[in-house]
């Protein structure tokens, strides 16, 4: 596997098809992956949050680059990226290919009732789909115990959490050990997407790299410090990185901004 590092993080430089291959292969072989993927927003709620940063540079993680921001950086580093490896196009890859290989999933997170209409969706495309345990993302740390028991009874092979940034991912490093699904990843609204209570931008929007004004457009106020704020502050960090040649993300911010609790389904 290649690899590209930006920002501190190894990121991995693949396709989607490629991607789900290798998630549903280690699937097949129990072997243990956690799976996050990275975009502008993300490399900037690293710089300022040190153990978010450190969930990201566990060995048993696997970063693929998320969105336009992401390829500019690579871009700028001088190692373009094969292909947009973002978590809501590879998803249907993998239900795809979890299909044809009789994996099992396991869908964790979004508000009551968006998991479950998100497989119901997704069987409707993959009739023999094994989408075996689905749970909304609202329970509090006693109930923790019984929802992870209730995963693992479950058989599922693949987890797919969606709590938002830096949430799922502090969640699954928190709760790996216990878990016996074997690849474990982070999805943030992929679920609102699939249920189809979100809707996602047109095609030629995503292929000019603009899907983020899409949802600043459709959330102005929930995206406006993601976007309006953050876009300016991820170009001018791979920018400076670029100039200075500095391959540590933990740096002095160009500007302090002050990250607000993450919303758990953003």
């Amino acid at each position: 596997m290649t690899y590209t590092p930006l920002f501190g993080l190894n990121i991995s430089d693949t396709t989607l098809e490629k991607a789900s291959a290798s998630i549903i292969a280690e699937a097949k072989q129990s072997i243990r992956r956690k799976i996050f993927f990275i975009n502008a927003h993300c490399v900037n709620v690293a710089a300022v949050q040190a153990n978010y940063l450190q969930v990201l540079q566990n060995d048993q993680a696997t970063l693929y680059a998320d969105g336009s921001g992401m390829n500019l950086a690579a871009k700028l580093a001088g190692t373009p990226f094969q292909d947009n490896v973002n978590g809501t196009d590879l998803f249907p890859i993998i239900c795809r290919d979890a299909e044809r290989n009789q994996v099992k999933l396991a869908l964790l997170g979004a508000r009551p009732g968006v998991a479950q209409l998100c497989a119901e969706n997704m069987k409707s495309k993959f009739p023999h789909l094994d989408i075996v345990w689905t749970h909304d993302g609202y329970f509090n740390a006693a109930q923790e115990e019984s929802i992870i028991k209730s995963i693992n009874d479950s058989g599922a092979k693949i987890l797919f959490v969606a709590m938002g940034v830096p949430n799922q991912e502090i969640w699954i490093e928190r709760h790996a050990d216990q878990l016996q699904t074997s690849v474990l990843i982070g999805v943030g609204a992929l679920f609102d997407f699939y249920s189809g209570t979100m809707p996602r931008a047109p095609r030629f929007i995503r292929r000019l790299g603009l899907e983020w004004v899409f949802r600043l457009m459709m959330e102005p106020k929930r995206m406006f410090t993601r976007y309006v704020l953050g876009n300016p502050i991820f170009i001018a960090r791979a920018i400076g990185r670029r100039l200075k040649g500095k391959k540590n993300l933990q740096q002095k911010p160009l500007i302090q901004l002050v990250q607000q609790p993450s919303n758990k389904f953003s």
